[in-house]
């Protein structure tokens, strides 16, 4: 059984063609997506800036409306609830945000804003005092933390601030946006290894949204890769580099820097096209042809589906 199932998730928005110009153009977010997450599992979801990531984060924790589809979690349709049924159900999952700064409140101190998510379900005083010391122990922080402000410490501990605000309510599922690409690559290994133990050691599952193959590859067990809201190919993490074959996994997986310049100049960069098309006007067929060294007739006109390859792949390719 899977814990989350997305089922064909639309998300569109309106906005003006401009301010003198009452013209309405739909802005296609996110775009018919589907894939589940299992009990236990990272899902890595990978794409170029403006792809849609964030935006799917948001739909599945519910801080944004679906324009359609439907989300499952524990086998429970989730996008149509509201009120109190659905504030029970944000005990479930929570969202960690890429910046460290603006997701605390600086007039706080750690240990309120650790509590606070306690707070909203009604726990007594002194259990959130208890469990506020415990999360600060857990993430690695010192009890001594609790009475500093968001400003008296480091990127790096304000993320694990949010990793501990985020584990408050004991959730099965973490939407990571981008959680470490604001901080200093030690500091990124160090957040991520907590994760990593984190994850283990509770059977947490997590939606890591990135935009780091190497930091993906590392702690997912399936990598979803997304391309103007939609996603293109789904895959196992191991093995990543030799295993994606869609023509867009390939850019990004051969656009990751290679640290031996002997290396790098031996490899063959793919030659992709231009900048990703405006998602208010999607092109037709495949939505990577204006930008594929591989395009034919076929992907300029029809529509490529994800189709299954082998155990736990799936691509959408016609050339495949």
């Amino acid at each position: 059984m899977s814990l989350l199932e997305v089922k064909d998730l639309v998300k569109h928005y309106t906005r003006r063609k401009s301010l003198t110009n009452n013209l309405k153009l739909i802005v296609h977010a996110v775009d018919g997506v589907s894939f589940s997450i299992a009990k236990g599992e990272v899902l890595g979801l990978v794409g170029e800036s403006g792809c849609g990531k964030s935006t799917l984060g948001r739909l599945i924790t519910r801080l944004e409306e679906t324009t359609g589809g439907e989300i499952y979690f524990r086998e429970e349709e989730i996008s149509s609830l509201r009120g109190s049924k659905l504030r029970l159900m944000r005990r479930n999952f929570q969202i960690m945000f890429q910046d460290t700064s603006s997701s605390l409140n600086p007039r706080w101190k750690i240990s309120p804003i650790i509590e606070e998510p306690m707070l909203n379900f009604g726990m007594a005083e002194s259990f959130r005092h208890n469990k506020c010391l415990e999360l600060l122990d857990l993430v690695g922080l010192d009890k001594s933390d609790a009475e500093k402000y968001p400003h008296e410490l480091s990127g790096g501990q304000r993320q694990r601030v949010n990793i501990a605000r985020a584990l408050a309510l004991e959730p099965a599922l973490l939407v990571c946006d981008e959680p470490v690409s604001s901080l200093d690559v030690s500091i990124r290994a160090q957040v991520l290894k907590l994760m990593q133990r984190l994850q283990q050691k509770l059977l947490l599952s997590y939606l890591f949204i990135s935009h780091d193959l190497a930091a993906v590859s590392n702690i997912a067990d399936r990598v979803a890769v997304m391309y103007l809201g939609q996603i293109v190919e789904i895959l196992p993490a191991a093995g990543l580099e030799k295993a994606g074959t869609h023509p867009y996994t390939r850019v990004l997986i051969e656009s990751v820097p290679v640290p031996d310049p002997h290396r790098a100049g031996a490899l063959l960069r793919p030659a992709v096209r231009g900048e990703p098309p405006d998602p208010s006007n999607p092109p037709p067929g495949c939505r990577f042809h204006p930008r594929c060294p591989r395009a034919e007739e076929r992907c300029r006109i029809e529509k490529p589906g994800l189709r299954k390859f082998e155990s736990q792949h799936y691509a959408a390719c016609h050339l495949l």
